[in-house]
């Protein structure tokens, strides 16, 4: 009788849908996520945007305009947009089952249409563990500006 219960769980438990396809959720996975995402931008890794990005994936701007999925995969291919520093610091990583938000701040250096600038960002990125993968679902970031407050 021991053994038939002992297979009979031990079955059951192979066979959840929630262990047999439960996401790689440790901190590890999101700050490789973040670091291969930075290359890809660098790169113009487009195939790598693409898979990267849901398909409902957008970006806040920083004037409080919104761009889609396809605006901001057009910027790295078209070559409008050139990062050539991308630096991530003071990440955390949220997880809350198959959704992951991480927060951190971005260091960016480089051009836009020929202009050059240097830019510190606070961000918040959400994941989405969705088709056997993580995928980005919303990339939101404001620039921070050093004010010395007078007393």
């Amino acid at each position: 009788m021991n053994r038939s219960l002992t297979a009979l769980l031990l079955l059951t438990t192979l066979a959840s849908p929630s262990v047999a396809q439960s996401p790689r959720t440790d901190e590890k996975t999101f700050l490789q996520l973040q670091h291969d995402w930075a290359e890809a931008r660098k790169k113009r890794d487009v195939p790598f945007l693409e898979r990267l990005y849901a398909k409902e994936f957008t970006v806040g701007l920083m004037n409080g305009g919104e761009s889609s999925r396809e605006q901001d995969i057009a910027m790295f291919s078209s070559g409008d947009l050139k990062p050539a520093v991308i630096t991530d610091d003071e990440m955390r990583v949220s997880l809350y089952g198959e959704t992951a938000m991480v927060t951190g701040i971005e260091h960016l250096e480089g051009t836009y249409k020929g202009n050059s600038g240097k830019f510190d960002l606070r961000f918040t990125n959400l994941y989405v563990y969705r088709d056997h993968r993580w995928q980005l679902v919303r990339h939101q970031a404001a620039q921070i500006v050093n004010q010395l407050v007078k007393k």
